[in-house]
């Protein structure tokens, strides 16, 4: 038994790999497509761009490998079962269940594996490569001249070039026209027949040198007076900001960017926190309501006093005064029911967040079981499809896996609205396919064909069944 345990595990080794490589380079080739222009136009070197790119990876294995699981299991059991190993199994007296098994076994442990990951590899992976995307968007690309184009992207700072030869670390500039607008008094153009232009990326400042030209200024309170100046060589020094990638750092982490430790601290932090906000609800309404409902006897002289006047303002207070302590009281009841609408949606609020974190939380364990739910897809479809060619394999498990995928957002979809309770909508895609795969395999082990369609026979007219 151990050897035929071993035998099916080997069988499932390299449709694993090869199914968790080729999806993961899916997942990867889409990610270069959407974001690659958007990085290299920043000027990035390379070893952030693979940064970039390896923290992806995170999210990509915790969706790879139970997509990996399912290719295996059908692409293993097909190859059996057309090499009529399967056959074999049974022909020797050994259940299919117990053929599985080792299988079952390993996704468990995959499962484990996975749950470990989600936790505490993949939600430090999501908080680094937010942080690192937001260095991204904020930084500005390198300078980049076109010939015959008024570059402006620089602040208070505009180029112009006719000519333009880049070389390693230098750009060699003709017919060069700059407009420095850093003083807001002073008007400055500078002409210059040819220059030279170096990026300096660790400082983020740029570094011009002209030759042979000159500088036209014009002051705005001084307009009868008209500067020019010739020189035969020049220098400027230009800041850029945010050229340079600034790396920052934040303790914010969103619910993604944690493990299910850290928000479940945040839900008992809320619960807490709704509790003390609803303790002081009632004793503002509580200490309100005195001045309606008061007893005398635990009051003192002043609250006494005022109860009295609520009671029985019609003895003690002319109408007019009466009137004037009727508008008083109804505009302290108007500020009681916004308190207590306030602290309604607040608390609506809260309960919401509480549901997005248990979502979350739900989810760190529903997808790592998939693996399980999809040994018991994969190995009854791959015994019936009796091939373990890549293409049926691969095509079923993209069936399959966009159906669990559709309930998953479509639990957490109605999750959000609150619609569905949070372990429901991610433990449903698990409930239906699972369940779905614990019918195949049974009918498959049973030998029964999975859809019966004997029933169509009566519908048969009997001349034809005569004639055939």
């Amino acid at each position: 038994m151990s050897i035929l345990s071993r035998h099916i595990i080997r069988q499932h080794i390299g449709p694993f790999f090869f199914g968790f490589f080729v999806i993961t380079l899916l997942f990867m080739l889409n990610l270069v497509f959407k974001e690659l222009g958007k990085i290299l136009s920043k000027g990035l070197n390379f070893w952030i761009v693979l940064e970039f790119f390896a923290l992806n990876l995170a999210w990509i294995v915790a969706l790879a490998v139970p997509m990996g699981v399912l290719m295996a299991c059908l692409m293993a059991f097909g190859q059996l079962s057309a090499d009529s190993e399967v056959v074999a199994i049974k022909a020797s007296g050994i259940s299919l269940y117990r053929a599985i098994l080792p299988v079952f076994l390993v996704s468990i442990g995959l499962t484990f594996f996975l749950i470990w990951f989600n936790n505490y590899v993949l939600p430090d992976s999501n908080h680094r490569l937010r942080l690192l995307a937001r260095d991204i968007t904020l930084k500005r690309p390198t300078v980049s001249l076109e010939p015959g184009y008024l570059y402006e992207e620089i602040p208070d700072i505009s180029i112009r070039v006719e000519g333009l030869q880049e070389e390693e670390g230098l750009s060699r500039l003709t017919d060069v026209l700059i407009y420095d607008r850093s003083d807001a008094n002073v008007n400055r153009s500078i002409i210059a027949d040819h220059g030279e232009i170096f990026v300096n990326k660790e400082t983020g400042l740029l570094q011009v040198t002209l030759f042979d030209g000159e500088i036209h200024e014009i002051t705005a309170d001084k307009l009868q007076q008209y500067t020019k100046v010739k020189f035969p060589r020049y220098k400027m020094t230009i800041p850029i900001p945010d050229m340079v990638l600034q790396r920052r750092d934040s303790e914010y982490r969103g619910d993604r960017e944690q493990s299910s430790q850290m928000m479940r601290e945040e839900i008992d932090n809320n619960i807490k926190l709704l509790e003390k906000r609803h303790e002081n609800l009632v004793k503002y309404i509580n200490l309100q309501m005195k001045r309606y409902f008061p007893e005398p006897n635990g009051l003192n002289e002043n609250e006494a006093e005022l109860a009295t006047e609520v009671i029985v303002p019609k003895k003690l207070l002319s109408t007019a005064r009466y009137r004037n302590n009727i508008d008083k009281q109804i505009r302290i009841n108007k500020n009681i029911l916004r308190r207590i609408k306030s602290e309604k949606d607040i608390n609506k609020s809260y309960s919401l967040t509480n549901k997005k974190l248990l979502v979350e939380i739900y989810k760190k364990y529903s997808i790592p079981f998939a693996c399980v739910v999809f040994v018991l897809i994969g190995a009854p479809l791959g015994i019936m499809a009796h091939r373990g060619s890549m293409a049926i394999g691969g095509g079923i498990s993209l069936i399959f896996f966009i159906v669990y995928w559709i309930f998953l957002i479509g639990g957490e979809e109605l999750a959000d609205r609150d619609m569905l309770s949070p372990f429901l909508s991610m433990w449903m895609a698990n409930f239906i396919v699972g369940g779905f795969g614990v019918f195949l395999l049974v009918r498959t082990v049973k030998e029964v064909a999975l859809l019966d369609f004997s029933f169509l026979k009566k519908l048969i007219p009997k001349r034809f069944k005569q004639q055939s």
